[in-house]
C-alpha cells in the first residue's frame, strides 16, 4: 500500500539532486567567466602600462626630433640637413627601443615648420581574452618658429668708411641671416625689424625729416643729435625736442646714403636694403644708438607710417593666457670702432652711454656687437655698458664670429615652439 508514495519520494529526490547539479554547473560557468574577466583586467593593466610607456617614449622622441630639425632650419641649415637631423634622432631612440617604429618628417609653411608624423602598434598579450588583439595610436606634431610673443627688433648698423670691403660684406651676410630667422613669411607673422644705418649722420625721408626736425625738405635729409633737456631721452620730437639737421653744422656733407628703415615684417624689403648698404664717413655712434631707440619708441609713432609705428611699452609687461609676454622690444647696436664724431660739444661716446642708460630703463632689451674693434678700451666699455646683461655683449673678432653673434641674437629673439 506504500509503493506509490515511495516511488514519488525517489523521483523527488532525483529532481532535487539534478537541480543541485545544474546550480553547481551554472556557478562554475559564472566563476570561469569571472576568472577570464579578472585575468583580462589584471593582465590588461600590464598591457596598457607597457603601451602607455611606449607611447610616451615615442611621442617625446618625435617631438624632440621635430624641434631639433626646426633648430637646424632656424640656424641656416638646409631642408635636407634638417630632415637628416630628425631621422638621426629617431634612429637613436629606436636603437634603444626596438619595439618602436620610425616616423616621417616633412617641411611645410614655406620652410618655417617641421611636421612629425608617426604611428605605433603593438600586439596585446593579456587583453586577447577580452577580444582586444592590438593597441595603436598616431602621433602628429608641428615645430614652428612662431612665438606667441610679438617682437620688435631694431638694428643699428655701422656703415662708416672703416667698414668698407670685406667687413661690409660680412655684415650683410650676418644681418641677412638674422632677418631670415626672425621674420616669418606669410600671414600671421608677429615679428618686425627696423634698420638704422649710420656714419657721420643718419638719413631720413622727407616725411620723417619734417616730423623729426620741424622743417620741410623736399627730398629728406640727414640729421644729427638733439640738445637740451630731452637730448638723451625718447621724448617725442617737438618744440625744444627736435633733432638738428646736419645742414646746420659746418662740413655738412651727408655720408649716410641709406635712409633708416622703420619697423617692417617684409623680409624681402629688409634684405634688399641691407644688400644695398654702402660705406663712408666717420663714426657718430650716439646717432645710431638714438635712432635704434626712436624706431622702437611709441613716443615717436607720429614720425612713421601706420604700419611702421611701434607698439606701446605697456605691451612688454602684459602677459598672455599662454604665460608669454605680449611683446618684446630689442635693440641691437653694432659698430666696428670708436665713436669719434659729434656736433653739440659733448663727445659721441658720452652721449651714447647716456642714451643707453635711458633706453634700458624702458625695458627694451639691448644687445651690442663689436666687430674687429681690437683692444680699444673705450669701445669695449661703451658696448659692455650699453648691453642689458653681460651675455648680451658680443666681441666678434672675424666674419664668422660676427655671423654667429647675429645668429645667436636672432635665436634668442625668435622662439621655436611645438604645436599639435
Amino acid at each position: 500500500m506504500f509503493d506509490k508514495p515511495s516511488r514519488s519520494c525517489r523521483a523527488a529526490s532525483l529532481q532535487v539532486a539534478k537541480a543541485a547539479s545544474d546550480e553547481r554547473g551554472a556557478t562554475s560557468i559564472i566563476f570561469a567567466f569571472c576568472c577570464v574577466a579578472l585575468f583580462g583586467l589584471v593582465g590588461g593593466a600590464i598591457d596598457f602600462g607597457l603601451f602607455f610607456r611606449a607611447k610616451s617614449v615615442y611621442t617625446e622622441a618625435v617631438d624632440r626630433a621635430a624641434l631639433a630639425a626646426a633648430r637646424v632650419k632656424q640656424t641656416g641649415g638646409t631642408d635636407e640637413q634638417a630632415l637628416a637631423m630628425a631621422s638621426s634622432m629617431m634612429a637613436d631612440v629606436i636603437d634603444q627601443n626596438p619595439v618602436l617604429g620610425s616616423a616621417e618628417f616633412k617641411i611645410g609653411a614655406g620652410g618655417t615648420t617641421i611636421e612629425g608624423i608617426g604611428s605605433y602598434k603593438t600586439e596585446a598579450v593579456f587583453l586577447r581574452v577580452l577580444g582586444i588583439n592590438e593597441l595603436a595610436f598616431d602621433v602628429v606634431n608641428k615645430a614652428e618658429f612662431r612665438s606667441p610673443t610679438s617682437v620688435e627688433l631694431s638694428l643699428m648698423l655701422d656703415t662708416t668708411g672703416s667698414m668698407s670691403g670685406a667687413k661690409m660684406e660680412a655684415l650683410k651676410l650676418a644681418v641677412d641671416d638674422l632677418i631670415e630667422i626672425v621674420i616669418h613669411d606669410g600671414a600671421g607673422s608677429n615679428s618686425r625689424i627696423a634698420i638704422a644705418p649710420f656714419s657721420n649722420a643718419v638719413a631720413l625721408n622727407s616725411k620723417q625729416f619734417k616730423a623729426a626736425t620741424g622743417r620741410t625738405k623736399g627730398s629728406g635729409g640727414c640729421v644729427v643729435e638733439r640738445t637740451g633737456d630731452e637730448a638723451y631721452t625718447d621724448a617725442a620730437p617737438g618744440a625744444a625736442a627736435f633733432v638738428t639737421p646736419l645742414e646746420d653744422m659746418s662740413k655738412a656733407e651727408c655720408k649716410s646714403a641709406k635712409e633708416i628703415f622703420p619697423l617692417s615684417n617684409k623680409k624681402s624689403d629688409l634684405k634688399e636694403l641691407v644688400q644695398s648698404l654702402n660705406t663712408g664717413g666717420a663714426t657718430a655712434g650716439h646717432l645710431g644708438t638714438a635712432w635704434a631707440w626712436y624706431m622702437l619708441s611709441p613716443a615717436w609713432a607720429g614720425v612713421f607710417e601706420s604700419e611702421e609705428k611701434p607698439a606701446p611699452y605697456s605691451d612688454m609687461t602684459e602677459i598672455l593666457p599662454s604665460g608669454a609676454r605680449k611683446l618684446r622690444k630689442i635693440a641691437v647696436l653694432m659698430t666696428d670702432g670708436e665713436y669719434n664724431t659729434a656736433y653739440s660739444g659733448v663727445d659721441s661716446t658720452t652721449q651714447a652711454r647716456a642714451i643707453c642708460a635711458e633706453l634700458k630703463k624702458t625695458g627694451v632689451e639691448v644687445y651690442t656687437v663689436g666687430f674687429e674693434v681690437g683692444s680699444v678700451q673705450s669701445v669695449l666699455d661703451t658696448l659692455q655698458g650699453c648691453a642689458s646683461a653681460t651675455g648680451n655683449f658680443y666681441n666678434a673678432t672675424n666674419a664668422e664670429a660676427l655671423k654667429a653673434a647675429f645668429r645667436d641674437i636672432a635665436l634668442k629673439a625668435s622662439t621655436v615652439r611645438l604645436s599639435k
